[in-house]
């Protein structure tokens, strides 16, 4: 045993320490040709796990793929040999000769060569094979306001893989919108491949500024070859305006906002304890849904308010960013007499005619007769979240009929239709997904509207139907609009039962009804109006 250990012993001392002695460089194949990757291998007679080569000498003369690296081991009749390999993609733009430098790895260095690029005749690749196309509209903002940066990448031919680098400028906030979109256009008899890109650019100081374009860096294939593709558009420059001086409070810029509102149950007479909802939409171009001001309505006297909790979403849409907020107040009335709901104003900055406006739905007078109510309203947690939308064949209250003349017929066009679509299509998010229900959420709803419905719960009842619409991408007051006649009026009887405490005879089993009628009557209105746009 003594022996054997001793013999191991002397083996290991007579085996020589092995160091780092020798580093080489060389390529698979010399000439290259122009346009085509090809690796070059640089092998260590040694282990080497702390460093590696230096490629930043190359980046002058091409264009540098990814590393990889490999250690290998050997022992061969007691003989102990370790290399370590890394092999780099290389691709060289134009013909002519290069010299790839020595690299050195803990003070080991290799020898310089001379590679030889020649042109590729057969598989040259032109500035058709890959182009990009860059857009900024508006083309001059002010400060804070958001303009929208298209980005379209034309491929004529196939890309391996490949990276489109993010838009870029000095003081300014540049997210993308949603999800790249692919098509397919035909140029000059050649198909390419669309790939865009809208990215939202709000400038937060006022100068000139170039907005940096993006840049490809990719490999496509052509004739059964690797070959490098790069693609760069001009960049543009940016005259940022600074905010007007006498501007107070609340800085909108805009080339168009809109205020309109909605009412439901404001009759000429209203009773005590009937609920009057009134529903404001306000609607503006080139602008975030976050820039938005919150809409409010001051309290009064003997008519308690219960404001629902607003919806905020913002798209694109030819170009343009249209940002919309909507919220909802019902109003309920404790005593008999004549009231008067306030008019309600957004000023705003018309970044177009470079003036302050103001957005505004007129005051409203109602009468309320009948005794008054004794009873204690219900809390706004009690209170049902009511979202009404506007009816389609009723047009909008506009705040300012004579900035239409100011502002482009298209762009009045737009809004308009944008605050239609809106109306149909509240819920729909602005990158494409699926509009299905989710199963196990619906389901639950449902059975919470069936157990409050055999309870003849109004309280739970209603949150259980608005939950239920909800979860199927609609809301109950665009649900119940499918209804029969008879299922609404119940529905409107509860609501009432709600808000005044008033005791009113409920036909639970024509709600049913109602409840019957599927809520995805209303997605396939939303589908069908998404093909017109």
């Amino acid at each position: 045993m003594v022996r054997t250990a001793f013999f191991i012993a002397l083996t290991c001392l007579a085996m020589p320490v092995l160091a780092l002695t020798k580093l080489t460089a060389s390529v698979d194949k010399n000439p290259v040709l122009a346009g085509e990757y090809f690796a070059i291998t640089i092998k260590a007679d040694d282990t080497v796990n702390n460093s590696q080569p230096d490629t930043q000498a190359l980046l002058d003369d091409f264009v540098v793929g990814p590393m990889s690296r490999s250690n290998q081991t050997r022992i061969i009749n007691g003989a102990v040999s370790r290399q370590s390999t890394w092999q780099i993609e290389l691709m060289a733009r134009e013909a002519g000769n290069y010299e790839i430098p020595a690299f050195t790895i803990n003070g080991v260095s290799s020898e310089p060569f001379t590679l030889k690029v020649v042109n590729n005749a057969n598989s040259s690749l032109d500035d058709s094979t890959a182009f990009i196309k860059t857009e900024l509209t508006p083309q001059s903002l002010y400060v804070q306001q958001a303009g929208v940066y298209t980005v379209k990448l034309y491929l004529g031919v196939d890309l391996i893989d490949g990276s489109l680098a993010a838009p870029s400028m000095e003081n300014a906030n540049i997210t993308q919108m949603g999800k790249q979109r692919e098509s397919q256009e035909v140029i000059d008899g050649r198909r390419y491949l669309v790939i865009q890109r809208d990215y939202l650019v709000q400038p937060q100081k006022s100068g000139t500024f170039e907005l940096q374009a993006p840049r490809l860096n990719g490999k496509v294939r052509k004739n059964y070859r690797a070959m490098a593709v790069s693609a760069s558009a001009t960049n543009t420059l940016v005259d940022v305006k600074p905010m007007p001086e006498g501007i107070n409070g609340t800085w909108l810029p805009s080339e168009l906002v809109d205020l309109s509102e909605q009412w439901q149950g404001a009759d000429e007479q209203v009773q005590v304890g009937t609920p009057i909802t009134r529903t404001l939409t306000l609607t503006a171009l080139n602008t975030t849904k976050e820039q938005l001001p919150d809409l409010t309505s001051p309290d009064l006297e003997n008519v308690r308010s219960y404001p629902d909790q607003s919806e905020r979403t913002h798209l694109i849409r030819d170009g343009r960013i249209i940002a919309q907020t909507t919220t909802s107040i019902a109003y309920v009335p404790q005593q008999p007499g004549t009231y008067t709901l306030p008019a309600i104003e957004v000023p705003w900055f018309n970044t177009v005619t470079g003036r302050a406006q103001i957005a505004k739905v007129a005051e409203k007078t109602i009468t309320v007769v009948g005794e008054a109510s004794t009873t204690a309203a219900p809390s706004p947690s009690d209170a049902p979240q009511t979202t009404a939308t506007n009816n389609v064949s009723a047009p909008p209250a506009h705040s300012d009929v004579s900035l239409l003349w100011a502002i482009p017929g298209y762009a009045l066009w737009l809004l308009t239709m944008a605050a239609w679509w809106w109306q149909h299509q509240r819920t729909q998010p602005l990158a494409p997904t699926s509009t299905k229900p989710q199963p196990k959420t619906a389901k639950g709803n449902l059975q919470a509207v069936q157990r409050a419905l055999k309870a003849q719960n109004p309280q739970e009842l209603y949150r259980a139907l608005d939950a239920h619409a909800k979860a199927n991408k609609s809301s109950l007051h665009q649900w119940q609009s499918h209804w029969p006649e008879d299922a609404r009026q119940e529905l409107t009887k509860l609501r009432q039962q709600l808000y005044s405490h008033d005791e009113r005879v409920v036909d639970y089993s024509l709600i049913a009804q109602g409840i019957n009628t599927p809520v995805s009557m209303q997605q396939k209105q939303q589908t069908e109006l998404d093909s017109l746009y």
